[in-house]
């Protein structure tokens, strides 16, 4: 009887789970077969299915005559899924001297989880040829572009910049428009099959890539050349620390030119890929008195013809402050102490403009101030408020010591009085070129007028008497009238003082001007950083300023005036740095 008991149970326990079982596998198939999940779906197409980036065309960029700086060639990039790769470690052997890479790096990149992996970036064609041959599952290839500049990878290097791997602007114009140069990438759906071999008629264009524009910039790649070589040969002549050249036209604020050197670790000179021009500020020296003469002019306080008895040492507080030679006392104009360069009869004229005056003009002429460009890294100096300055500072900022301003910064002084009184913000872009080859100029910046058109042309005489008779008559260039300043400045140490643990002081030497100065129609900078063979800028800068004026005007056509002849007087040689 129990035995019977015990049979029944375990026969109606088998027939129960039985029952469960099949309902169950009843359940599960109508389920999948009348609701499938979207889960499975999506599981199955990640099996087959994969994003492929369609990188976009970069624009490429050009000078103002259109001739070509950097534009991007075609390349192509080795990429794998490792989840496809049958035997990662034979592909690795297989790929590494084809590629040029390590085993075990190849072989890392190959058993990561992701299934996306760069093995190689933008490889020649031949790479790729012997890529496709060895027929390697899970391993693809994609077409991409790399960055080339057809003038070589050198010049303007400080301007043009660069781009990373994946083709963004990092560094110079190609980050500073890389919005426009760059374009939007794309997404290309690939449908795959069994064994990773992609179904001919399963890809499809999700998003086509959106190709940049051209870029044209304000850039003289002739201009630049040369720029840079007078540039390099100064820079040895002189074994300076570095130097920076600027060539701009002064009533539209494009930049033609703006070389950077400086030297490597061999003491060579070469081109840095840093743009100095603006990211490098420096206590300018004389080239900054013009500022204060603007300003006493415009405000009433004196003229080019108003006279002042001037000694070579002058004491302001507990400060002295001297010229470059002893001379005593004598009668200066303001047209000749500007020409001379002399420091203490500047003062007396900054002391009569006062220091909110001068902070006034100094902030009017854009020192302290953005320029506009944008550029990456753009430095804009250092101009201290004027409730920090002390008794003494009118005069040290009267002579361009004490405050910092970028070389660009500085030419900008002198393209505002070239220019009639009137900042124009500098510019390095031209215009845009769409596909259609149609030329969309760039929106200037807003212009500011800073002195009187009168006042402008007061100084620019002051600054032809410069050239022609005091301390910048090297920057002479035949047949033309040249107006500008040198400026020889102290370069402070890294103790806060001028001179050094020895008692050495080093200089930065400065010329700026414009020409031809009846008509501006360029205007330039050299500055030339810790010469050591002779550091007044009447030697260091102002002959290089001389050259490349001469080269410029020729190279774009500009006519002497009529009857024109250079003339050099020598207010007194001995007087003139």
């Amino acid at each position: 009887m129990l035995l019977e008991r015990s049979q029944r149970r375990r026969g109606v326990a088998m027939v129960l789970c039985f029952t469960l079982m099949v309902g169950f596998l009843t359940y599960r198939l109508t389920d999948l077969q009348l609701f499938p999940s979207d889960a499975y779906v999506d599981y199955g197409e990640q099996q087959r299915i994969r994003v492929v980036d369609l990188p976009a065309r970069r624009g490429r960029i050009l000078d103002r005559n259109g001739v070509e700086m950097a534009m991007s060639v075609p390349q192509w990039t080795i990429w794998a899924d490792p989840s496809q790769v049958i035997n990662p470690e034979e592909a690795a052997v297989a790929l590494a001297p084809i590629l040029e890479k390590d085993e075990l790096h190849l072989f890392s990149l190959l058993t990561e989880p992701d299934q996306h992996a760069y093995l190689s970036r933008t490889v020649p064609d031949s790479v790729a040829r012997a890529v496709a041959d060895l027929e390697l599952r899970g391993v693809y290839q994609v077409e991409e572009s790399a960055r080339f500049n057809p003038s070589g990878s050198l010049l303007g290097r400080s301007v043009i910049g660069s781009v990373d791997i994946d083709q963004i602007g990092v560094s110079g114009v190609e980050y500073l428009y890389d919005g426009l140069l760059g374009g939007v990438a794309g997404e290309m759906v690939v449908e795959s099959g069994h064994g990773g071999r992609t179904i001919p008629g399963g890809a499809r264009h999700v998003k086509p890539a959106v190709s940049g524009v051209d870029l044209m910039l304000t850039i003289d790649r002739s201009l630049q050349f040369e720029a840079e070589r007078a540039l390099m040969r100064q820079i040895r002549k002189l074994q300076a620390s570095s130097g920076t050249a600027i060539i701009m036209v002064p009533d539209t604020g494009e930049i033609l030119a703006m070389a950077s050197v400086g030297r490597n670790k061999e003491g060579h000179s070469v081109l840095l890929a840093e743009n100095r021009a603006v990211t490098w500020s420096y206590e300018p020296g004389s080239a900054m008195k013009p500022v204060v003469f603007s300003g006493v002019i415009e405000e009433g306080l004196g003229q080019p013809n108003h006279f002042r008895e001037v000694n070579h040492w002058l004491q302001l507080y507990d400060q002295e402050f001297t010229d470059h030679t002893e001379y005593g006392t004598v009668v200066y104009s303001m047209e000749e102490i500007l020409a001379r360069s002399s420091n203490t009869g500047t003062i007396q004229w900054a002391l009569t403009l006062g220091s909110a005056g001068l902070a006034q003009y100094m902030a009017r002429f854009g020192l302290g101030l953005p320029t506009g460009l944008g550029f990456k890294g753009e430095s804009v100096g250092l101009v201290p408020d004027l409730a920090d300055w002390s008794g003494t500072d009118v005069a040290s900022f009267a002579l361009g010591q004490g405050f910092l301003a970028t070389p660009l910064q500085t030419l900008l002084v002198y393209n505002t009085l070239a220019n009639g009184g009137v900042r124009v913000p500098p510019t390095l872009g031209h215009s845009v070129i769409d596909d259609d080859g149609r030329q969309m100029p760039f929106q200037r910046g807003e212009p500011v007028r800073v002195v009187s058109e009168t006042t402008a042309d007061k100084l620019t005489g002051m600054l032809v008497t410069v050239v022609r008779e005091g301390t910048g008559r090297n920057a002479q260039v035949e047949g033309y009238s040249v107006a500008g300043k040198t400026g020889t400045g102290l370069k402070a140490s890294s103790g806060g003082t001028y001179e050094d643990e020895e008692g050495r002081s080093s200089y930065t030497a400065t010329f700026a001007g414009f020409f031809p100065a009846d008509d501006p129609q360029l205007s330039m900078i050299i500055v030339i950083d810790e010469p050591q063979t002779d550091h007044y800028a009447s030697q260091a800068a102002a002959p290089l300023f001389s050259e490349l004026a001469h080269y410029s005007l020729q190279r774009l056509r500009i006519a002497p005036p009529p009857n024109y002849v250079t003339v050099s007087t020598t207010l007194n040689p001995e007087l003139a740095q």
